[in-house]
């Protein structure tokens, strides 16, 4: 992660905390944030979802500060479909559904870091668009007709002061209605599982347990953080936790074959008994890790072996304890610091190895 900065881009005081400490009426938000990540989790990309920070659900599209960028998610249960009056009517004592949203970022200092300002709702949205006879899951700005952009804008500026909606504003269709929601989810993570490790065993409720109590437990925090590894840590649900967990309830298929292959290896390079069981628990842990962590730095480090493995086959190598010297003396700081033993090096490589076949 890059160390350029360590402030947290989000560290601004609240507009309301009363959701944190009421999180049970919030239940669907909890849940449509879990499915938001859940449903994008097999893209294997780094991720971090905080809830009740600024607005309903945050959603940063990277764990390096210097890099993140948001989309800012308000979650509505509404019974009827949305229409104009109701997108733009003023609360008793507040402001409308759309003026709260936008109101909520405008000005702020972290407002170019936010890629998307979302509505969601569980129902639908009843807008005038600039093409007839369509149906759209996802409304953004040029899809609605002048008149209907004129109409949220005039109402807008009376209540807010803006001269025009935010270039990028979407309004969602949820893609999870707002019952029964529990039982989509379970199904949700039993799919990601099949589709990341095909005919394996899982057990989708409990995953779906402790990440959702991960949540709740989060969004019940109240306190403010300067700094974004704190927020992180104390805040937010990463993608890093998530395959934590899946990684905790699956039993991939191939575990046997892996095993065999390493045994085969440790063979090959005339290890003793004591020797190679020793580095099969290094090798373990390294397994897990490589199975658990999205980070950009491991993803780095899968590369740099992956890299060096072509290489050393492509050069005519035929043995592991040359390939393991040949790639261990090539390796740079960042790679080699992430192992505090040459053995804890080789048999990362060695996983890597078994792992491309």
């Amino acid at each position: 992660m890059s160390k350029k900065t360590d402030n947290n881009p989000l560290f601004e005081g609240q507009r309301e905390k009363s959701g944190s400490s009421t999180f049970d009426k919030y239940s669907f938000q909890y849940h449509w944030a879990l499915y938001r990540v859940i449903s994008s989790h097999s893209d294997q990309q780094e991720y971090a979802v905080i809830i009740e920070l600024h607005e309903d659900v945050v959603v940063s599209n990277s764990l390096d500060v210097d890099k993140a960028k948001f989309e800012f998610n308000q979650v509505k249960t509404n019974k009827s479909p949305f229409n104009t009056y109701q997108l733009v009517e003023n609360k008793k004592g507040g402001n409308s559904v759309l003026g709260k949203l936008i109101k909520g970022v405008s000005g702020k200092p972290y407002v170019t870091k936010i890629e998307t300002l979302n509505l969601i709702t569980s129902n639908k949205f009843t807008l005038e668009l600039a093409k007839e006879n369509i149906e759209l899951k996802i409304i953004r700005k040029e899809d609605l007709s002048s008149k209907q952009i004129s109409e949220l804008e005039s109402e807008l500026k009376k209540e807010i002061g803006i001269s025009e909606l935010p270039a990028n504003l979407r309004f969602i269709i949820s893609d999870i209605p707002d019952s029964d929601y529990q039982t989509i989810l379970i199904g949700t993570i039993a799919k990601l599982i099949n589709s990341l490790f095909p005919g394996s065993y899982t057990n989708a409720e409990s995953i779906y347990t402790l990440l959702i109590d991960e949540l709740y437990r989060k969004g019940k925090v109240t306190y403010d953080f300067s700094k974004w590894d704190e927020l992180l840590k104390n805040k937010a649900l990463t993608s890093i936790q998530v395959s934590k967990v899946i990684n905790e309830f699956t039993n991939i298929k191939d575990e046997a074959k892996i095993e065999i292959d390493f045994n085969n290896i440790c063979s090959e390079m005339g290890l003793k008994s004591l020797q190679a069981k020793k580095l099969k628990r290094s090798f373990d842990r390294y397994k897990r890790q490589r199975i658990s962590n999205t980070s950009t730095l491991q993803k780095d480090t899968t590369q740099f072996f992956t890299n060096n493995i072509d290489k050393g086959i492509s050069d005519g190598v035929t043995e592991m304890t040359e390939l393991i010297e040949r790639t261990f003396n090539s390796a740079p700081a960042k790679i080699k610091k992430q192992f505090p033993t040459k053995d804890e090096f080789s048999t990362a490589l060695i996983c890597e190895y078994i792992m491309m076949n």
